[in-house]
């Protein structure tokens, strides 16, 4: 550990300036700054000493904690490559990453059903346990991670595979520096965050820069509920909140709001979907905190940030380092382009698929569509590509493949769609020529899919519209799997009707 890579000394340096001030907390311990870099430095040498020279990737598949802090910096300090997975990633998703990007070893908070083939071990000091891949690393057959690289997080692909994005040391520091410049993050500030390390949103607003801003950063644990996260915001006197729009949406809903609880929250951040402005509304009027938009892209960091309280809809502005400009489609529709500091290098496992959205002056295409006028960005729509649901990203073909291999199944699509609720909700209709049920899906899908991948609906036709050249005529199906209208009632003395 005497040459430090770049993102471990800078989050050594923090520690050292911040002391005994209270750097992070979950609902099982905290840790001061002095005592995380301790816990980090210990760590790292059990790595060391466990993992082979070999064994250098190493995939972190867990929920928030200190633990996975802990577990991620150590990894830096001993010279390994973390890759930050999706907790809610199951076996199919582990296999295509350890076999497409050469995972050596994952660190995991489910040693107890991890589907993998690994030697397990525990690590003193750490709830996360190291399972290491059985066999081992394949000789020559995965691909070189770029020399730069630091971190590897990934995104949904094309083919049902997650894309591995590379990013360097700048970067990572790039969009820590944005992020806390471009938002007035300072050392008073306690961050409750409730989005997953391996998303862009805590990955880039929590992770690094509120520890490089010697503010605390509380976790919070379990699945979400109103009364869960009110306490979590009193236990921890939280000045920001950090979180998709669920959790915005549970809190505007809950039976009883309790505004004193959040009485030290200034601001709340939103991103990955679209906020609905009715939450927005809601929740603010309850708690009286305005929520703030935040819009970043995978594949390139944080983008902008909504600063005026005054503009309630829209994406707000650039954050520094952050370039924005619009390029017509053959379409019509506009395109955001993006240019930021903090963009990923390449994907490890899809070489030349990222540089291909990148131009001569380096803006990425987006694929989002929208609006910029006086320096706000307002989305207003997506051109093509993966589902955004719930903060998640969601590859269409995989869903299909799976319904696909259902004996009888003809055709099969998926596509964002709303529940009763108005909640967005993965769609999938099927054309099959045998009798099916709705549970009968939900169980392979189920089985075979991420909880968070399983359709929230499902419905069934003869045939799926296509056109000539065999796209799904979207507006046709949307028609056809529309809920039917409620029956009229007829009027009370309407006799006749009611026979």
């Amino acid at each position: 550990m005497s040459d430090q890579p770049l993102l471990a000394d800078r989050f050594l340096r923090a520690c050292a300036e911040h002391g005994d001030r209270l750097a992070v907390q979950d609902d099982r311990r905290s840790l001061t700054y002095h005592g995380l870099a301790e816990q980090v430095r210990k760590t790292a040498r059990v790595l060391e000493e466990t993992l082979t020279a070999d064994r250098r990737r190493v995939a972190i598949h867990a929920h928030n904690s200190v633990d996975h802090v802990v577990a991620y910096y150590a990894l830096l300090l001993a010279g390994r490559l973390p890759f930050l997975a999706d907790a809610q990633f199951g076996p199919t998703e582990l296999r295509h990453i350890a076999d497409d990007c050469g995972i050596d070893a994952f660190l995991t908070d489910r040693p107890a059903d991890f589907p993998l083939p690994a030697r397990l071990r525990t690590v003193p000091g750490n709830r996360l346990a190291l399972g290491l891949l059985d066999p081992g690393p394949a000789a020559g057959g995965r691909p070189a991670s770029h020399p730069a690289t630091a971190t590897c997080r990934f995104t949904s692909g094309t083919t049902g595979r997650p894309k591995c994005l590379e990013f360097s040391h700048t970067a990572v520091l790039s969009a820590a520096r944005s992020w806390t410049e471009g938002t007035g993050l300072t050392a008073d500030d306690r961050v409750l965050c409730l989005a997953a390390f391996s998303n862009g949103l805590a990955f880039n607003t929590s992770l690094l820069p509120v520890l490089l801003a010697g503010a605390q950063l509380h976790l919070y644990s379990g699945l979400p509920t109103s009364a869960g996260i009110r306490r979590a915001v009193t236990r921890s006197g939280a000045t920001r909140l950090v979180a998709f729009p669920l959790v915005y949406r549970l809190l505007a809903e809950a039976p009883q709001a309790d505004p004193a609880g959040f009485a030290t929250v200034t601001r709340a951040f939103s991103a990955a979907s679209a906020l609905g402005s009715e939450v927005k509304k809601a929740f603010e009027q309850r708690y009286g905190v305005p929520i703030a938009d935040y819009y970043g892209i995978a594949e390139t960091g944080p983008c902008t940030y909504e600063r005026d309280p005054a503009h309630p809809t829209g994406q707000g502005s650039a954050l520094p380092g952050a370039d924005l400009r619009l390029r017509a489609r053959p379409s019509g529709d506009p395109e955001i382009l993006v240019r930021t500091a903090s963009m990923a290098t390449r994907y490890l496992n899809a070489p030349g698929l990222l540089e291909q959205r990148v131009d001569a002056d380096g803006f990425y295409a987006t694929g989002d569509t929208g609006r910029l006028g006086g320096g706000r960005l307002r989305i207003t729509g997506r051109i093509a590509g993966p589902l955004n649901i719930a903060g998640r990203k969601i590859d269409p073909t995989e869903i299909e493949a799976v319904a696909r291999r259902v004996p009888g199944v003809r055709d099969a699509v998926c596509f964002a769609d709303r529940d009763a609720r108005g909640e967005a909700v993965v769609h999938l209709v099927v054309a099959t020529s045998r009798p099916s049920s709705r549970q009968e899906f939900l169980g392979i899908c189920r089985s075979r899919l991420a909880a968070y991948k399983v359709p929230g609906r499902i419905s069934f036709l003869r045939a799926i519209p296509r056109s000539s050249a065999g796209k799904v005529r979207l507006t046709e199906l949307a028609r056809l799997v529309a809920p039917a209208p409620a029956p009229a009632q007829p009027p009370a003395h309407d006799k006749d009707a009611l026979r």
